[in-house]
């Protein structure tokens, strides 16, 4: 099998790891949401401590086939993602694999008998650490604030994800106010406008303080405010958005996505309209200068 037959394999082994955390999905790469994306790259990031871009799953995984294999370092974190040591181990097992199909039908069962021992020795432990975690005490009640005006965090701009026993689970905040159990280890915040945040829920008393991203609000400010000095504006934007910016804008009702270079963007923010004061901010990636590099945008 070549690298391309390869990849194509390691893409179906990716959905497979996927749906084990998100099971409600039972599609294909063509139907993979901006929703799954980032559900993706989440766990990628809880999971293996390693970061992926959005663009990159855009580029890679989205499309049905694929001209040229992609870098190996990013193989070998997709490789770990579906249950394998790396890239080079990847190809290995899949090459090893019994290509008889009359040695299969010989022993059809041989291949997972050892699997299912060890469920029916696990689950009832499972089982009880479950009841224990589940029932261990009562929910903290925690507000988000910024950490220099010490004003609350409105619900719409904070992702929030409370992590226990290794598993990620969403946590929808109300206004600025979430309630946690505290059987959960950590939370973990993220926002396009505050840094990312990691707390020990046994270490916070009753608030969280986030970090504004300082490039970021001067950015949502652009986006809401009337025009001003245009000039200003013009060079302000300049100094925080980066060279190779990327943006990409998805429509209203499903319609797809536009894209948008520096010169593009900085042109709608330059003169804003009523547009402009529609977009909402999802997303935000910055370099080592702070600079912004790259924007999903949810237009309204």
């Amino acid at each position: 099998m070549d690298e391309l037959k390869n990849f194509q394999e390691l893409k179906k082994r990716i959905l497979e790891a996927y749906q084990k955390f998100y099971p409600q999905f039972q599609s294909d790469w063509k139907n993979f949401s901006s929703k799954d994306i980032r559900q993706l790259i989440d766990l990628i990031e809880t999971e293996l401590r390693e970061r992926v871009s959005e663009k990159w799953i855009y580029t890679h995984l989205k499309p049905e086939t694929n001209d040229k294999l992609p870098r190996k370092d990013m193989l070998d974190i997709f490789s770990r993602f579906s249950g394998f040591a790396d890239w080079d181990d990847f190809i290995f097992q899949n090459r090893a694999e019994p290509e008889n199909p009359i040695e299969l039908q010989k022993n059809p069962a041989r291949k997972n008998s050892k699997y299912l021992g060890w469920l029916l020795l696990i689950l009832p432990i499972l089982g009880i650490i479950y009841f224990f975690t589940k029932n261990h005490s009562d929910p903290k009640v925690l507000e988000i604030r910024n950490e220099f005006t010490r004003e609350p965090v409105p619900a719409g701009e904070i992702r929030v994800f409370s992590v226990s026993n290794e598993e990620k689970i969403p946590v929808d905040p109300e206004n600025s106010t979430i309630e946690v159990k505290n059987h959960s280890e950590k939370l973990i915040i993220e926002s396009p406008y505050f840094e990312k945040k990691e707390v020990e829920i046994s270490e916070t008393d009753k608030e969280i303080l986030i970090k504004p991203e300082d490039y970021a609000m001067v950015l949502k400010h652009f986006i809401h405010s009337d025009l001003g000095d245009w000039k200003k504006r013009k060079e302000k934007l300049e100094k925080i958005l980066s060279e190779d910016l990327e943006v990409i804008i998805l429509l209203k009702d499903n319609l797809g996505a536009e894209y948008l270079n520096k010169e593009e963007f900085s042109g709608k923010l330059v003169v804003p309209t009523s547009e402009t004061r529609k977009m909402k901010i999802l997303n935000l990636e910055t370099n080592e200068q702070k600079q912004i590099t790259f924007i999903r945008i949810q237009r309204l």
